[in-house]
């Protein structure tokens, strides 16, 4: 049986929880960093795109209700993911590349300090790539493209660390 060649797929949706950020990485359930979020597909045709190239695939993609139910698009959500070091292809490891977004096309780099963070409910436009097959299936978020900012707002509880 012939392997399958990695997959590009692009879609629109919104973003909760987004670690896009080096200093905001998960180290706590990935030691080397995971760049992550939580992310709602717009529509149910965004959705089968993830979960046709999961299935061929051999992949079980898990589709979540989001826990304090407060979601975006659908209202079901996918974790995607990056990882900062990828000890296979160096290239494949790091931040993804997050672009600012003008009438659909790319309008420059984000930039944190002057963009500041994204928030819960930011609309944007994710590139994911999917690879390998059955136990070894994966995907890597390639690009974001933020299309309708919503700014990060940090509550006192989250700033005391409660």
């Amino acid at each position: 049986m012939a392997k399958r060649k990695a997959q590009t797929i692009i879609m629109d949706g919104y973003v909760k929880w987004a670690r896009l950020r080096t200093s905001d990485m998960d180290t706590k359930f990935v030691p080397d960093g995971q760049y992550n979020m939580e992310f709602y597909p717009e529509t149910e045709e965004e959705l089968a795109k993830l979960t046709a190239e999961a299935n061929l695939r051999k992949k079980d993609l898990k589709i979540k209700d989001p826990y304090d139910g407060n979601g975006f698009g659908i209202g079901k959500w996918v974790k995607v993911s990056r990882n900062h070091i990828n000890r296979s292809v160096e290239e494949f490891g790091g931040p993804p590349t997050i672009v600012k977004m003008d009438d659909d096309q790319p309008a420059g780099n984000w930039d944190f300090e002057a963009d500041g963070l994204i928030g819960n409910g930011t609309k944007v436009r994710i590139k994911i790539v999917f690879y390998g097959e059955g136990n070894l299936a994966g995907h890597r978020l390639e690009k974001l493209g933020v299309l309708d900012h919503i700014p990060y707002e940090q509550t006192e509880s989250a700033a005391s660390g409660f």
